[in-house]
C-alpha cells in the first residue's frame, strides 16, 4: 500500500476513535475486533466519494476493507503501518485479522 494512502486511512481511522470517544465510549472499546472492523468499513463509507476519485487508493482500501481480505493480507498492511512510523491502525488491523480468522467461512 502506497505510504501516503496508508496515512490517509490511518488519520480516519483515528479521527473516527476520537468522535466515538468525544461521545463517551472509551479506546477498550475499539480493543473488541468486531468493533475495529466494523469503525474501519464505517469510515470507507463516509470517506467513499473521496476513495473513489483516487482508483489506486480505491483498489487499496478495498483489499483491507473487504471480506476477502486474508487475515495475512491484513497483518502486511499492519506490518506495513508499523515500519511507517507506528501508525496506530496497525494494532487494530491486527485484531481484526484475528476476529476473522474465528470467523466461519
Amino acid at each position: 500500500m502506497r505510504a501516503d494512502h496508508l496515512e490517509k486511512i490511518n488519520s480516519w481511522f483515528l479521527e473516527e476513535i476520537a468522535a466515538v470517544k468525544a461521545e463517551g465510549a472509551s479506546v477498550e472499546d475499539f480493543e473488541d475486533p468486531a468493533v475495529a472492523d466494523l469503525t474501519l468499513r464505517k469510515i470507507f463509507e463516509e470517506h467513499f466519494d473521496e476513495i473513489r476519485t483516487d482508483a489506486d487508493l480505491a483498489d487499496e482500501t478495498f483489499v483491507v476493507v473487504s471480506d476477502q481480505a486474508s487475515p495475512l493480507d491484513l497483518r502486511r498492511v499492519a506490518l506495513q503501518a508499523r515500519e511507517q512510523g507506528n501508525l496506530g491502525i496497525g494494532h487494530y488491523l491486527e485484531l481484526i485479522a484475528a476476529y476473522r480468522e474465528r470467523q466461519p467461512l
